[in-house]
């Protein structure tokens, strides 16, 4: 079984991987949408942070990590959100870990922590799909660069 170190690590690259697709998008690319419609490149970021943000409150102390859609077109304001709601996930994933449970959600932290992963993989995955959609010209080692969780 791996250790909460291990998870709580993980859990650190995958905020990176999340982090290195942003980085690689345009900042005139934030507001695009497939079609016009369903969430911008930019509120697919903004939700990946409020979802963190509604479990993180449902660990600890109350803290507020939420952004507004007004937001979706920052990335500065992005960057800085997430890092800010991974670091207190990576707490509240450690607090969860060390009781075993989590108010809400069944049936254990492993499987909680597996769920937070695979939301946030198909959050980038309709990033990349947005991308793709609409034509934009992004370099494909960051396809590559999603998997690669190595560096």
């Amino acid at each position: 079984m791996n250790s909460k170190e291990d998870i709580i690590h993980t859990w650190d690259l995958n905020n990176r991987v999340t982090l290195f697709l942003l980085e690689n998008i345009e900042k005139e690319w934030l507001s695009a949408k497939i079609n016009g419609q369903g969430r911008s490149i930019g509120e697919q970021f903004i939700h990946i942070n409020n979802i963190r943000s509604f479990w993180i409150n449902k660990v600890g102390k109350k803290v507020e990590l939420k952004l507004d859609k007004k937001l979706s077109n920052e990335a500065k304001d992005l960057v800085k959100a997430l890092n800010k709601s991974s670091k207190k996930m990576s707490e509240a994933l450690s607090k969860i870990f060390d009781q075993k449970s989590i108010a809400g959600y069944k049936p254990h932290p492993t499987a909680f922590f597996a769920q937070m992963i695979a939301h946030e993989s198909h959050h980038r995955g309709q990033i990349m799909s947005i991308v793709t959609r609409n034509g934009f010209n992004i370099n494909k080692s960051v396809n590559f660069g999603l998997w690669n969780w190595n560096k």
